[in-house]
């Protein structure tokens, strides 16, 4: 299934303009230790890795090793290192704006914003297949056309209420117009639809609405400063054109989504669900892209308003997460995403010895015969950044495929 990116009229509608509002980067930290500059969304980290070739290479499919089995990813065109981090970048400008109001168990899924996100499961997973049927797409403009008026009479209808004799007779007689016009709209609107059809178009909005879409705006030249040691000297429409690029490319992939692992049970009389903890549950997903943006003069718009997109923000909200230190942003190429996959992941933060059979493996180098040059560069930048103290290539006998590098981690 294709993600419905229409942005459907039916989700426009129904978007929670509420969570828009201007971003104060920098002026919220949530935490103190100074490792924590960057969190990212752990399955992701996990699964994601760079692909890049020529076009005729698209679609390609790798395989990788997620909870115990090989699951195949497939991209549509080119997956960088670059558009990963943008999107953690993003991803974390997101998390800082919903957690900024957070202050009790900010640390763990038992929070407030993460439980009600878990408890919204099974709504979320019933958007897996959402679609909207070839006979009803011709309507959803004059569904959203209607739903556009009906939300101004109600504003109308409360403006005269709530200023009652204040208002003069002339204003008052002008409401009354535009509400006649409107309704006189509405009900021309509902007859070209049709009965039936407004019905399904309403159960599908009803369905579309009970996850809700996030979104973010930001100001360039802030965002771009912010995470400089990326950025460096490019300029600023170098963001725009790589959120372009991230926005544009669509995954097929098993993707593990936070899972609540409920408690049933009657309390004096009342029934009570609580979480007892979390799973990840892989979720086949097709041909989604993460998310949609829109960019005007310094303004920069993010939607999550796909499936992968949804599934990505739960994930991120309910903690399924990474931290990166703010040095990881010197990194390019195979080493930002060793150090991502490697390090960072899971269990990364003990890994003392790692195999070069593990990272032949991971990237497909059996037929790149020149795959150890490319670790020992990878591994002398990740040093560089300080953010191993050191490391040593171990070859067992005369075959360096066969051996392992030993990792001497920062101290600090």
């Amino acid at each position: 299934m294709v993600d419905p990116i229409i942005p459907l009229a039916i989700p426009l509608l129904h978007r929670d303009h509420s969570i828009r509002g201007k971003r104060f980067m920098g002026k919220h930290q949530p935490y103190k230790n100074i490792d924590k500059f960057l969190i990212a969304e752990r399955s992701l980290n996990y699964i994601l890795r760079p692909v890049q070739g020529n076009k005729d290479k698209y679609p390609y499919t790798y395989k990788v090793e997620n909870l115990g089995s090989k699951v195949a990813v497939t991209v549509d065109r080119a997956w960088t290192f670059s558009n990963h981090l943008i999107l953690d970048f993003i991803g974390h400008e997101l998390f800082e704006k919903e957690y900024r109001n957070v202050d009790k168990k900010r640390n763990t899924w038992r929070n407030d914003l993460s439980q009600a996100l878990l408890f919204n499961y099974k709504n979320l997973l019933d958007l897996k297949d959402f679609d909207i049927p070839p006979d009803l797409n011709p309507y959803t403009t004059m569904y959203e056309e209607l739903e556009k008026l009906k939300a101004k009479n109600k504003e109308l209808n409360e403006f005269t209420s709530e200023k009652n004799n204040a208002l003069d007779e002339k204003k008052y007689e002008k409401c009354q117009r535009t509400l006649q016009h409107n309704d006189q709209k509405i009900a021309e609107l509902k007859a070209q639809i049709g009965t039936q059809k407004l019905h399904d178009i309403e159960e599908l909005a009803r369905r579309w609405s009970s996850v809700k879409v996030y979104m973010i705006e930001f100001s360039r030249y802030k965002f771009v400063e912010r995470y400089k040691k990326f950025f460096k000297d490019r300029r600023t429409e170098y963001l725009t054109e790589l959120i372009k690029r991230t926005s544009e490319v669509r995954f097929s992939l098993e993707y593990p989504i936070q899972k609540p692992i409920i408690n049933e049970y009657v309390y004096k009389g009342k029934s009570v669900s609580k979480i007892i903890k979390t799973s990840p549950e892989p979720v086949k997903i097709e041909n989604n892209k993460i998310f949609n943006y829109k960019a005007e003069n310094n303004k920069i718009e993010i939607t999550f308003n796909t499936f992968l997109g949804r599934a990505y923000v739960h994930n991120l909200l309910t903690l399924n997460t990474d931290w990166f230190e703010e040095n990881y942003l010197k990194l390019d190429g195979y080493a930002s995403a060793i150090y991502r996959h490697f390090f960072v992941t899971r269990s990364g933060n003990k890994v003392d010895q790692l195999p070069i059979k593990s990272l032949v493996e991971y990237f497909d180098w059996s037929k790149n015969s020149r795959y150890p040059e490319v670790i020992k560069r990878a591994f002398e930048d990740i040093k560089n950044a300080g953010l191993i103290a050191d490391y040593r290539l171990k070859n067992n006998g005369s075959k360096f495929s066969k051996g392992y590098i030993e990792v001497e981690k920062s101290s600090k």
